[in-house]
């Protein structure tokens, strides 16, 4: 799908005087980071609301230190915070625009429109936006799961991200969780001549085989079938009892066991959701209002970055040819629609 009428911004565009932005983009992570990429090198004023302090999403305040090796075109690996530093830098030179600190409240439809396109109202913690287009990519990083039994300590020793290095180096750690990101913390931990005991809830690990094989390897210790029963402290360290009836002292706990869904705040949007609390799509990536694009976690079941890049790129082209070419995505819609149609028919024919 060829763009015809790519232009880029002009510096000298006054941002701090529009009268409405052509796209808002709801998170700076890697999904909103590459949507605001291309809307802006499309010659789009476009707007990054972030709740947090700074950009980057899950790769930025999960795992900063952690090298990232399945990303094309970085061969030896990159850091999510190097890599979160590079895709910010790279947006900032495509003059998009950014406010941090600031939580999406609402959004609201207005009576203004911009050449028969209703503008959409953003309301955040600080302000409001007016805009053509908003995207939604703010992952379902809202509210990482937590146990009750390590909550109660109230301690700086458990962990609900990954510590930065400093923070594990040498020590006996603790790490709840089978999935891919409790492997990685394990295998950091062990990297830094740390101690680790995997502690699993199931039967099996279900992050990758190859990171279990490290974990192995590098002496990491498994305990399956087990959760925690019980934490206290005792002489500086935490003591956690499992279901097993063992008790195991480590000097902090790393807890990767996902994330509650954000779904209030979906439903707060009046968007339609899916069986699992994530926000519904079409093949456009449009939601069930129009105008409000979705992308990256709030929706996908491959949670990658790889796949969050790609869904973000899509969704602003979907959002740039809406504004540039009206009625295009319904006409492409009517015409997708009436391929389908046909194909039902040929089908139906086939199986006389």
């Amino acid at each position: 799908m060829a763009d015809f009428k790519v232009t880029e911004l002009d510096d000298s565009v006054d941002f701090g005087n529009l009268k409405y932005w052509d796209v808002v983009i709801i998170g700076a992570g890697p999904a909103g980071l590459a949507a605001g990429l291309t809307t802006a090198h499309r010659g789009l004023t476009t707007l990054i609301i972030e709740a947090k302090d700074k950009p980057g999403g899950q790769p930025q305040f999960l795992y900063a230190d952690k090298r990232i090796v399945d990303i094309p075109g970085f061969p030896d690996g990159i850091t999510g915070e190097e890599l979160s530093e590079r895709v910010y830098r790279q947006a900032v030179n495509a003059l998009v625009q950014f406010r941090f600190r600031e939580e999406l409240t609402e959004i609201q439809d207005t009576e203004e429109t911009e050449k028969e396109d209703a503008l959409k109202r953003v309301v955040t913690s600080k302000g409001e936006y007016l805009c053509r287009k908003v995207i939604i990519a703010c992952g379902l990083l809202h509210y990482p799961r937590k146990l009750p039994a390590l909550d109660a300590l109230n301690s700086k020793k458990v962990y609900y991200k990954i510590p930065k290095i400093g923070d594990y180096q040498d020590l006996r750690v603790a790490v709840v969780g089978g999935g891919d990101s409790a492997l990685d913390a394990a295998v950091m931990v062990l990297h830094r001549h740390g101690q680790v005991d995997l502690i699993v809830r199931r039967d099996h690990v279900r992050g990758k085989a190859d990171t279990l094989t490290r974990v192995k390897a590098d002496g990491g210790i498994m305990h399956t079938s087990c959760e925690i029963t019980a934490a206290d402290f005792v002489g500086g360290e935490i003591a956690l009892t499992l279901t097993d009836g063992s008790t195991h002292n480590y000097d902090l706990v790393i807890v990767q066991i996902g994330f509650l869904s954000a779904k209030e705040t979906f439903q707060r949007l009046d968007l339609r959701l899916s069986d699992d609390g994530s926000i519904a799509i079409d093949p456009y990536f449009e939601t069930s209002r129009r105008g409000v694009f979705a992308v990256g976690d709030v929706h996908g079941d491959i949670k990658l970055i790889a796949v969050a890049w790609a869904e973000g790129i899509q969704a602003a082209i979907y959002a740039f040819k809406e504004i540039t070419s009206p009625f295009w995505l319904n006409e492409k819609r009517l015409r997708d629609q009436k391929i389908a149609m046909i194909g039902d028919k040929i089908s139906q024919a086939a199986g006389r």
